[in-house]
């Protein structure tokens, strides 16, 4: 079976071949010496110098068309082939040829949970390691567990940072569609380069306040450690808010921190007892796995001219995807061996990619779920103020948690700051109307921030 790899050029995104195309070189060998003698995986990469952005990748589709008529087709015989996209998306479009053509197509890159259909797109599995939409189910599972119904949302809308749009949008819709009792406060800022000395932190935090006391917060983490600080010195009380920072790991920005050795260190250390982290669990790397990262490294440097930072810790996920899925899919080919017609059905490999879980010691597991999807660990992290650094408290995967809902990460309790140490009301300070006693003989001060 010949794979076909269709993605970007460039080094501007992680999907990027420059990027992943190690995880497919490797996952072929791998494959091979795995299932030696049993079938070949030929690897073609079909691109073009063109292809930059995500956008590119659509004026391009013809490559994978002409491969398959030019190439393929002419071959006849027992040719059959797997068209792996490590893009953007999971492109509907060759979803649509993997329909067509009866062929298997995996998704490796971002995942938007577009192809859930497995009527519309039966040959089609998606097993890039971000997806979007699992961020709104953890969220309103978690907004249930708590009794929260009325919860702030402040986002990046500068595209700075794709991901903190893309993520807010995505919540947005799934909670306008799921959550019907669940009433989201939006505050969209304008985060850009030239633009981010601009933020009214003062006006945001007062509108905030007067909604809910729990508060999303999906900004470039500079800012929202600026939020911490300026609400503290706004007067807002220790245990008096929860913050939840919609993070994605390996991001632009690293890991969200406290500490930027500035006269505000101190006020940030203490108000990050009351933030919370929401990402994908962490991989808790072996030394078989730190041998392989550095053995992608080294052939991504080497035959494709990447250029790692100092800081960086090398490959992302995405190229850890492309070698587990090449595979996923050997695995499959060669379960499938002893049943004719297999290896020329996308449908029937497709199929048994679904509700199991493909086993790996080195790299780690990868379970899809009925719909073709991968569902990675979903994780809220506390900030533990003796340690200084954020702990997985709360942990759900789609699909596989006990009834369908989020539970503890090593039976660990979570620190809410409080007085009590009981989770906290949305309900805010003063009440939704301002109406409590205390508030109104201190005059608290209203503001015209546009709330929708």
């Amino acid at each position: 079976m010949t794979l076909l790899v269709y993605g970007l050029k460039g080094q501007r995104y992680l999907q990027g071949l420059a990027y992943t195309a190690a995880g497919f070189d490797f996952g072929v060998r791998d494959a091979t010496n795995r299932f030696a003698g049993r079938f070949n995986l030929p690897l073609v990469y079909v691109s073009s110098d063109s292809i930059l952005l995500c956008e590119d990748t659509a004026a391009y589709f013809d490559r994978v068309s002409r491969y398959y008529y030019g190439d393929l087709l002419p071959r006849g015989g027992n040719s059959s082939l797997a068209v792996i996209y490590p893009g953007c998306d999971e492109s509907k479009t060759l979803a649509q040829f993997g329909k067509e053509w009866n062929v298997p197509v995996i998704s490796t890159g971002t995942t938007f949970s577009n192809l859930r259909d497995r009527a519309l797109f039966p040959t089609t599995v998606a097993l890039g390691p971000i997806q979007y939409e699992i961020y709104g189910v953890f969220l309103l599972r978690l907004f249930a567990k708590f009794n929260w119904t009325s919860v702030s949302l402040i986002y990046d809308v500068s595209g700075r940072v794709a991901f903190n749009q893309i993520v807010s949008a995505r919540i947005q819709g799934y909670v306008r569609r799921n959550g019907p009792d669940v009433q989201l406060h939006v505050f969209p800022l304008d985060c850009s380069a030239g633009k981010q000395d601009d933020v009214d932190y003062v006006t945001v935090l007062t509108a905030v306040s007067r909604v809910s006391r729990i508060i999303l917060i999906s900004v470039p983490h500079p800012i929202t450690r600026n939020f911490l600080i300026n609400s503290s010195k706004m007067g807002w009380k220790l245990g008096e808010t929860v913050w939840i920072s919609l993070d994605a790991s390996q991001g632009p920005w690293g890991s969200l921190a406290w500490q930027f050795n500035d006269s505000n260190d101190g006020i940030a250390l203490t108000a990050f007892r009351s933030v919370f982290k929401l990402e994908f669990c962490a991989r808790q790397p072996t030394p078989e796995f730190r041998t392989f990262s550095a053995e992608l490294r080294t052939r991504s440097e080497r035959n494709y001219n990447v250029s790692f930072p100092p800081s960086s810790s090398g490959p992302s996920e995405f190229v850890i995807t492309a070698y587990s899925a090449v595979l996923a899919l050997a695995q499959v080919l060669n379960e499938s061996l002893n049943d004719e017609g297999i290896f020329e059905s996308g449908n029937e490999i497709a199929r048994r990619f679904l509700s199991r879980t493909f086993y790996d010691p080195v790299v780690g597991d990868l379970y899809v779920d009925s719909a073709g999807e991968r569902q990675r660990p979903m994780c809220l992290m506390d900030f533990d103020f003796t340690v200084r650094e954020f702990q997985e408290v709360l942990s759900y995967t789609r699909g596989k948690s006990k009834d369908d809902d989020i539970g503890s990460v090593n039976n660990r309790t979570i620190d809410w700051a409080t007085l009590d140490g009981k989770p906290l009301s949305n309900e805010p300070v003063c009440g939704f109307n301002e109406e409590k006693p205390s508030c109104k003989a201190q005059g608290k001060p209203r503001c015209s921030f546009i709330v929708s």
